[in-house]
């Protein structure tokens, strides 16, 4: 009969890694929407036909005009959760 690996204890686990990071810096600034302003994200999630608002308190990136909520600029390749994404584009 098997036994079922002991779940990790508090001590083992590692924390998760919330950190982004923009492979192309040139021109992109992170922002934090702190008016009450419409903001439109530059992308429509999957499935609508709709920009969605970029709501007070929240953190996005910008360059120019171009404006993307955190979950539009990971899906659209503008940031990235890999660390080590510089090690690929010196290659």
């Amino acid at each position: 009969m098997d036994l079922p690996e002991p779940a990790p204890s508090p001590q083992t686990q590692q924390p998760a890694d919330h950190r982004l990071y923009v492979p192309e810096t040139d021109n992109w600034k992170a922002q934090i929407l702190n008016t009450w302003d419409k903001v439109y994200c530059f992308s429509k999630n999957p499935g609508q036909d709709y920009y969605h608002l970029i709501v007070h308190g929240e953190i996005y990136v910008q360059r120019g005009d171009e404006v993307y909520c955190l979950n539009c600029g990971l899906r659209d390749g503008i940031l990235t959760h890999n660390r080590l994404f510089w090690e690929r584009s010196n290659q």
